[in-house]
């Protein structure tokens, strides 16, 4: 009997003390705004989820949807991050009046880039790390596959404001693999620790091209950290103008592999 329960206490109690000295988990979702952290060195980080939107104009109805919205990062060197990340998609449009209804679906292109860190928190001078990437069309299904190869770049700024409220904000550009006009990619987040375990955030973030038009949304979120290597996320949102889609709805986990 003894040399069970000290088995049961090796194979379920040692690995959640083991987590409890692990790293702070810092993930890159369920906002907009990219962290300036990376992951630690030799740590699997996954980020996954299921985002839900809707967009109505004058003639159509879109309801879109987004499932396993996953994301892998992986710590190669201290300052360093390789990321990649993938999308099955959904879209249903109909046209109001009528019968019409056009449905898509399909994976998105697969995304594959960095995140390198430029500087620590140093008082008011921010945490602050640049992001590439690049998103190839060969990898998309045909309902979602862009006509060229896109890319984005960005960088990201965090200050602590106290010991449980920050303020993030990234600034960047992409290009959407269809047309050589760049979109101008700006955010910014105030997030507060509520406890120990349950966090909050509120986001306004958007995208200027060059051809005129914008998107302007807001959105806010909870996050629960059920372990210190494992948390659960909810938000929701709302378009600010008409090119923005109307509403979503995201929920979604994150993982940290102990290495």
């Amino acid at each position: 009997m003894r040399i069970i329960l000290l088995f049961l206490f090796v194979a379920f109690y040692l690995p959640i003390l083991a987590q409890d000295k692990n790293p702070k988990l810092i993930t890159d979702r369920p906002d907009q705004t990219e962290s300036a952290s990376i992951v630690p060195l030799r740590s699997l980080q996954i980020e996954t989820g299921f985002v839900f939107s809707n967009k109505e104009t004058e003639l159509t109805k879109q309801r879109s949807f987004a499932y396993n919205t996953t994301l892998l990062r992986f710590g190669l060197l201290k300052n360093l991050e390789l990321r990649l990340g993938i999308e099955y998609l959904g879209d249903e449009i109909s046209i109001k009046n009528t019968d019409t209804v056009n449905k898509l679906s399909g994976l998105s292109p697969v995304y594959t880039g960095f995140k390198v860190k430029i500087a620590e928190e140093d008082g008011w001078k921010p945490e602050i790390a640049f992001l590439g990437a690049l998103v190839f069309p060969f990898t998309a299904s045909d309902d979602f596959k862009p006509e060229n190869t896109s890319a984005n770049i960005r960088l990201s700024f965090a200050n602590t404001l106290s010991e449980r409220a920050s303020l993030g904000y990234n600034i960047g550009a992409q290009w959407d693999g269809n047309t050589a006009v760049p979109g101008y990619f700006y955010s910014i987040v105030m997030g507060v620790g509520l406890t120990e375990k349950i966090g909050m955030f509120a986001e306004s973030f958007g995208l200027i091209s060059e051809d005129g038009t914008s998107e302007h949304i807001v959105d806010a979120g909870l996050t629960y950290l059920v372990l210190s290597n494992f948390q659960l996320d909810i938000s929701g949102g709302l378009g600010l103008n008409d090119n923005a889609f109307d509403n979503f709805i995201s929920f979604g986990l994150s993982y940290r592999i102990p290495n």
